[in-house]
């Protein structure tokens, strides 16, 4: 997402630059000697285009993730967005000259004991805050009573969509599949499994980057690292998507499946609760039984009524169009660069800097 606004803010006419740490481990206490010293082994530069940043023509600015950032590797701007924990505790320590601290939170990110008290200290900071979904406002608010804007992620319809089609006879489900806890790929595979004991003629679908264990169904077709191109087919070759992640920040495999047409049901995750209303799809538990009769009962939904849910959830995700998304972040930055003063509309020309 960070990619994706750093397009529109440029075709806006904003400036745009990145301050990237560089990649490597903590040096040890002879290697800082030598670092401090200046006879440290250099570090390759980052390519400025990678990832999901390709292509994007942005100045770059190295930052030595082993040293504080100081305000002398920076040029001054007019805001800096974190998108890290870590980002957000370098921007706090910069001169306004460096620009007005946002700190962009697509996630909570208090998952490891060792830096969890640094974790909340970030939070409790008292800069604008952008987050992606309701829950995490709640949160914010509810643990450390600082206050945010809510700028849901967006879903870029031009390569997931779908004309209208019919249900498959017999019905066809998919989900990712990933081994982290979190993401709790064991209950759609529990969920596939019941579901399958009572109608066996039901197709599963999955895809994932990762190797399934040894006890995988081969009832359920997997597609590891499909081809981007592959993706957005396997999403509009589905009848019904299942998203049984525990933990999420956002969710976008939501509005995915839902800009192919295909309905959704979730469990309270992300922005699930955001999404999902009764018409595109179904909110159910973290239970596997309880799922399993989600998914039952949709099945049982005649063509018509399914439909009905696929235009729904098709116009869902319309209404959270990636350009749509943009302009709703550019939007909430121009905001806090205004804070004192009316709402602004997404224009203007600012220059922005992203700490990654």
């Amino acid at each position: 997402m960070a990619a994706q606004y750093t397009r529109h803010l440029l075709e806006q006419g904003h400036q745009v630059s990145f301050a990237v740490r560089r990649p490597g481990h903590e040096p040890g206490p002879k290697r800082r000697l030598l670092n401090l010293a200046g006879l440290g082994r250099p570090t390759l530069p980052l390519e400025p285009a990678r990832g999901h940043f390709e292509g994007l023509d942005v100045p770059v600015y190295h930052l030595d993730e082993a040293r504080p950032v100081r305000a002398a590797s920076l040029p001054d701007a007019d805001a800096i967005i974190s998108t890290l924990w870590t980002t957000a505790e370098w921007a706090s320590r910069l001169p306004a000259s460096k620009g007005r601290h946002i700190h962009f939170i697509q996630g909570y990110e208090d998952f490891n004991p060792r830096f969890s008290k640094r974790v909340r200290a970030v939070y409790r900071q008292r800069n604008d805050k952008i987050v992606v979904a309701s829950w995490l406002r709640n949160r914010l608010l509810e643990e450390f009573g600082q206050d945010s804007t809510v700028v849901m992620n967006g879903v870029d319809t031009a390569k997931f969509t779908a004309p209208e089609r019919p249900r498959n006879e017999p019905p066809r489900i998919g989900f990712m599949y990933a081994s982290l806890p979190d993401k709790n790929s064991a209950m759609a595979v529990e969920v596939a499994r019941r579901i399958h004991a009572l109608r066996p003629a039901t197709g599963f679908l999955s895809f994932g980057t990762g190797a399934v264990p040894d006890d995988f169904p081969d009832f359920i077709a997997y597609e590891r690292l499909p081809d981007q191109t592959r993706i957005p087919e396997i999403y509009r070759s589905c009848d019904l998507w299942l998203f049984v992640t525990r933990s999420e920040g956002f969710g976008l495999p939501i509005l995915e499946a839902m800009a192919s047409r295909t309905p959704v049901i979730a469990t309270p995750a992300g922005a699930a609760p955001d999404l999902i209303d009764g018409r595109n799809g179904v909110l159910s538990s973290l239970d596997a039984g309880e799922f399993t009769k989600s998914v039952l009962d949709f099945l049982d939904r005649s063509p018509e009524e399914w439909q009905a849910a696929s235009r729904a959830a098709f116009r869902t995700a319309q209404s959270r169009e990636l350009a749509q998304a943009a302009q709703d972040f550019e939007r909430a930055v121009l905001n806090c660069l205004h804070r004192n003063r009316a709402p602004v509309p997404a224009a203007g020309q600012m220059r922005s800097r992203m700490a990654r």
